[in-house]
């Protein structure tokens, strides 16, 4: 234990000093309170004796001083007085001492007061080591419980795009029943329609025939079935028919194509069921996720498309898929009126690295440090969780890959994904 003694009388320090010695504690020694003040802040002992009345700084003085440090681990004090009144030992002990010996003093009673002092460091020392262990097992609980946090809102937002996966698969079979018959059904109209127009051709042959030939021939029956004829063709305009209604068959026939791509594209971006890894085509995926998300971009950004021959990536096709879905939902969103979007993939040595940038309003520097931690979000409250980017960085890691972001605020914001290709 260190020993902090001041005292400006040599003779009362030595006798202190001695004292001290015999106990076995180091001593730190001061001829006034202010170089008492200035031992104790440099070497921070356990204990202080210290006489009442000294020249620059008295102790009750450096009592008080020693109180308002900042020392983290407890001093113990004793005043060393020749004043014995009660209102001087209350200001003793309203000062901060902790114990007090009336001068002239016996040199066992300062022991024994010493010892006693000792015990009281040791517990005070115990009881600081017990707390600093208790903060800091507090403070694993508290990351504990904010791993606990963000696990299980990755969890629920596993198994919400779980679920959207298994619900977008249903509603794209059930789609595609239907769209499979309005298209065969399309195929078969439009043979149809070629043969009843072939027939009507051949009906406009056989009338401009007849109105060709000797009127005088024909029954006024047959003169009359023509002229109402003529007046029918004119009323629905049957030329405008003939070539309108293969062009209305032709619209149909590509929307229904379309709704089959689409349908197609949310089987393809959905995944349901794939536990295991599969091999996948980079480009597929991004192109399935536009498709996805177009009715979020397309009102924002035009997208431009520079998809170069990559590599196929081992890895978790819905993740992935949802990687591409949170970036370029975010890029829509930072995209105030009119912007671009613009996604690359190339290959870099055995590496498939992805590019998605915006023209968007970008992240602040000062953001973009925490832009993959979980809970961070710049959106308003309501509007993010926070966890869209911290997922696409845990799938990306998942995926023995890295991303990366680089933005500038007002001019926009760039993700890079490398994945290792097989």
């Amino acid at each position: 234990m260190k020993v902090l003694i001041a005292e400006d009388d040599y003779v009362s320090r030595l006798l202190v000093k001695k004292a001290v010695n015999k106990i076995g504690h180091d001593v730190l020694e001061a001829e006034n309170g202010k170089l008492a003040l200035q031992l104790f802040l440099d070497h921070k002992p356990d204990m202080i004796i210290s006489d009442w009345m000294m020249p620059e700084m008295d102790g009750i003085e450096l009592c008080r001083r020693i109180r308002a440090s900042d020392k983290k681990t407890y001093s113990y004090i004793m005043l060393l007085t020749a004043k014995d009144k009660m209102t001087d030992l209350v200001e003793v002990f309203e000062a901060g001492a902790d114990d007090y010996i009336i001068k002239p003093f016996k040199p066992d009673e300062l022991r024994s007061r010493i010892k006693t002092g000792e015990r009281i460091v040791k517990l005070e020392s115990e009881h600081h080591e017990l707390q600093e262990e208790l903060i800091g097992k507090n403070k694993k609980l508290d990351e504990t419980l904010a791993n606990l946090k963000m696990t299980q809102s990755q969890i629920l937002q596993a198994e919400k795009m779980a679920s959207i996966g298994q619900l977008a698969a249903g509603v794209a079979h059930e789609i595609n029943n239907p769209i499979g018959f309005i298209s065969s059904n399309l195929d078969a109209l439009n043979d149809y329609m070629e043969d009843l127009g072939v027939l009507v051709n051949h009906f406009q042959k056989l009338e401009k025939t007849v109105k060709d030939a000797n009127q005088d021939n024909l029954s006024a029956e047959i003169k009359q079935q023509i002229q109402t004829i003529s007046e029918f063709e004119e009323q629905i305009e049957v030329e405008y028919l003939k070539n309108d209604i293969p062009e209305l068959l032709k619209d149909c026939r590509e929307g229904t194509d379309r709704v089959g791509k689409i349908v197609g594209d949310l089987k393809s971006f959905a995944h349901p069921g794939n536990d295991e890894q599969m091999l996948i085509d980079i480009n597929k995926g991004l192109e399935s996720t536009l498709n996805v998300v177009n009715n979020e971009i397309k009102y924002k950004a035009t997208i431009t498309k520079n998809l170069g021959d990559i590599p196929m990536v081992e890895g978790y096709p819905q993740k992935l898929n949802q990687v591409f879905m949170n970036i370029l939902v975010n890029a829509a969103q930072a995209i105030k009126e009119k912007g671009e979007i613009k996604i690359q993939t190339k290959k870099e040595g055995r590496y498939v690295v992805i590019s998605i940038s915006d023209t968007g309003c970008g992240i602040k520097k000062e953001h973009l440090s925490k832009i993959f931690d979980p809970f961070f979000t710049t959106k308003e409250i309501g509007k993010g969780t926070g966890l869209g980017m911290n997922i696409a960085y845990n799938i990306i890691k998942e995926h023995k890959g890295k991303i990366d972001v680089k933005s500038i605020a007002g001019k926009g914001t760039i993700f890079t994904i490398i994945l290792p290709g097989e």
